[in-house]
């Protein structure tokens, strides 16, 4: 029975993971983390992407080593096989995290589509993860294409607000200017912005030639989006004062109006596709998580199956839209964006781990790409990725803490739940 068709090279990857990573973050959170930062909200970014860029790498490691759907469920279930509870917990969290992430960016989406229609927010959202939800159910190439082509308009939109902002009087001032007390909180909040770089990883089965294009497309992805991050939040800063950021549901078209009140509303424009583009990726890579976990046999077994001439897992893009609605009663934005990194940061101490413990109980599987730097077998660069992330944990709020123990208790529960395991059928 077929299971995931392979269509995806080296390109495809790499627009997934940039217009994942640009649409979640600079479009929605900005504000939010200017408030906290600052005028050195750029300096917040590159803290997150050092985290983003270290576990990228283990990432690459472990994607080529075991290419299949299930990314980060696989890898623990291979460096740790008798705990089944870890793969399982740490798996449907994940799934949490991609729900929340879902919904942060279409209540980022109808926060500027607000410019241009006067219907309520949460309509706008849920109509936005219907239609990611169709796209996303037709096929893997046409969301593809549809990617590429709003990862290209919503690059297009930051390098223009990066324009203005260098003719600007006070942009280089704002790389000179110390380091606030609230960066580090920032980076917590940001490094929202960079989830998505190990969705690559969940698109293993589809892609064309994983042990090739999977190790680069994590790092084109990373250093691309975080080039964009930097110069687009000092373009921000410099154009609009960090409070004023901060107070405001489009950051970005705000700021850009300053300076060039025509390309305010284009801007706005420009944050429809990218918040839509990240919420088309985030679907496609929660439910091929699902269609792991299914096969694994920690998730209904219907999850694995896919339709007869799509080959998409239809039922788990259903799901996933679904409880993405559930979230959107919490409203903030940073409010369901924190939820979201702090999961993700979690299960990236996990992978950072289960790449240090494979160096020892898997030193014999073969390794088409392999993380440089190490003293005998023990690695460091993911040893360092793995003490960063754990550093960002510290920064969220109480709620925060509340919200994502329940999301691992609930993880916890539904790995006990002794579903039947399945193997990939149609539909």
């Amino acid at each position: 029975m077929p299971g995931l068709r392979r269509t995806l090279g080296f390109g495809a990857l790499t627009f997934y993971g940039v217009g994942i990573i640009l649409g979640a973050g600079i479009y929605s959170l900005l504000g939010e983390a200017a408030g906290l930062a600052g005028v050195s909200v750029w300096v917040a970014f590159l803290l997150a992407s050092v985290a983003a860029l270290l576990t990228g790498l283990s990432y690459a490691e472990l994607a080529t080593m075991y290419p299949s759907a299930g990314a980060e469920y696989v890898y623990l279930g291979q460096a740790w096989p008798r705990a089944t509870w870890l793969r399982g917990m740490v798996g449907w969290a994940l799934v949490t995290a991609s729900v929340a992430t879902a919904a942060t960016v279409s209540l980022a989406f109808a926060g500027y589509a607000s410019l241009f229609v006067g219907v309520p927010a949460a309509w706008i959202a849920i109509g936005l993860l219907v239609a990611v939800g169709l796209v996303n159910v037709i096929g893997v190439q046409e969301a593809a294409w549809a990617n590429a082509l709003f990862t290209v308009i919503e690059a297009s939109g930051l390098v223009a607000l990066i324009v203005v902002g260098m003719k600007t009087p006070g942009f280089n001032e704002v790389f000179l200017a110390a380091p606030s007390s609230g960066v580090f909180a920032a980076a917590g909040l940001i490094f929202f912005a960079y989830l998505g770089f190990e969705d690559i990883a969940n698109l293993a089965e589809e892609a064309k030639n994983p042990s090739r294009d999977l190790p680069r497309a994590f790092l084109a992805a990373v250093v691309i989006s975080t080039t964009l991050y930097v110069l687009a939040a000092a373009a921000s800063v410099t154009l609009l004062e960090p409070a004023k950021l901060a107070e405001s549901r489009s950051p970005l078209a705000d700021a850009m109006r300053t300076q060039a009140p025509s390309l305010a509303g284009a801007l706005g424009g420009v944050a429809l596709f990218a918040t839509a583009n990240t919420a088309l990726i985030t679907v496609m890579a929660a439910s091929r998580l699902l269609y792991g976990m299914a096969r694994g046999g920690d998730a209904p077994g219907f999850l694995a199956g896919t339709l007869p001439r799509r080959m998409t897992p239809a039922f788990g893009i259903g799901l996933v839209c679904i409880a993405a609605a559930s979230f959107l009663p919490l409203g903030r934005v940073s409010a369901v964006g924190s939820v979201a990194s702090l999961l993700a940061l979690s299960a990236f101490v996990c992978v950072n781990a289960a790449l240090i413990r494979l160096r020892f109980s898997g030193h014999t599987q073969t390794r088409p790409f392999r993380v440089p730097g190490s003293v005998r077998r023990w690695p460091i660069l993911p040893t360092l990725g793995l003490i960063v992330c754990a550093m960002l944990m510290t920064q969220f709020g109480w709620t925060t803490y509340a919200i994502g123990a329940g999301a691992l208790l609930f993880g916890l529960a539904m790995e006990r739940v002794p579903w039947t395991r399945a193997t990939e059928r149609n539909v």
